[in-house]
């Protein structure tokens, strides 16, 4: 009886522990989250309802905080049961975090006007220009750790930095914006810049997006998330989500 008992204590403690709910948070990143009419919409926002779903997690959509990266990449860093998406892995993010995914492949670039007939041979070259980034974003990163000075990157930070780094361009504030092509395009499609007058003049990485989870984080969850992910990859739901956009 006590070793019934005991195995039934096991098991309630691991579905707590994998039913545990989680922090969420997100940024203003289309086409893969973002917020409009005042609903969250996105590639990877319709991946997460559908993995939620299949787990029937205590989670929901609408418990997705959505916030600047800078602070999202910050509480998920630091916080247990934290998780911010979506988030591109890198080899120096590696070991703060544990992944889930991948979601979607994306690409990190430079994007300038094509006015300013800009020619980038090597990463060093960035160092003859003013470059915006977001603050602790991977563009920002790719281009530290490619050996950019820090004083020819400008920050910019708040939900709204994609929209303040397009107009800083306009008005001839930075030379070019370091960051997510998709994400970077469709930003400024929908505040009404007018992306023929932009081109990719350099591409710092090609990769991939993820769930990035603390890294306190239950073994078993991640497991759990990762199942999910995989399952609405095997029975279609993932494709028609990816159709859509």
């Amino acid at each position: 009886m006590k070793k019934l008992l005991f195995i039934i204590l096991i098991a309630a403690s691991l579905f707590a522990s994998q039913n545990a709910k989680l922090d969420i948070y997100t940024e203003h990143y289309p086409p893969y989250n973002y917020m409009e009419n005042g609903k969250l919409k996105g590639i990877s926002v319709e991946v997460l309802d559908a993995m939620l779903q299949i787990m029937n997690s205590t989670n929901l959509v609408d418990d997705v905080i959505l916030t600047n990266w800078s602070r999202a990449y910050t509480i998920a860093k630091k916080k247990k049961n934290a998780m911010v998406f979506a988030t591109t892995r890198t080899e120096s993010r590696e070991r703060f975090f544990k992944w889930v995914g991948p979601i979607v492949k994306s690409k990190v670039g430079v994007i300038a006007p094509k006015n300013k007939n800009i020619k980038v041979e090597k990463i060093s070259d960035f160092n003859n220009y003013k470059v915006g980034a977001v603050l602790k974003d991977v563009g920002e990163l790719l281009l530290l750790e490619n050996g950019v000075n820090k004083k020819n990157i400008q920050y910019v930070k708040g939900t709204d930095a994609i929209n303040i780094s397009f107009n800083k361009m306009e008005n001839n504030r930075i030379d070019m914006f370091a960051y997510s092509i998709d994400a970077a395009f469709a930003n400024a499609k929908m505040e009404g810049f007018d992306t023929s007058k932009y081109e990719i003049i350099y591409t710092l990485k090609e990769g991939e997006l993820y769930f990035a989870f603390n890294k306190d984080t239950d073994d078993a969850i991640i497991k759990r998330w990762q199942r999910a992910l995989d399952t609405i990859k095997k029975n279609g739901t993932y494709a028609k989500i990816v159709e859509k956009y």
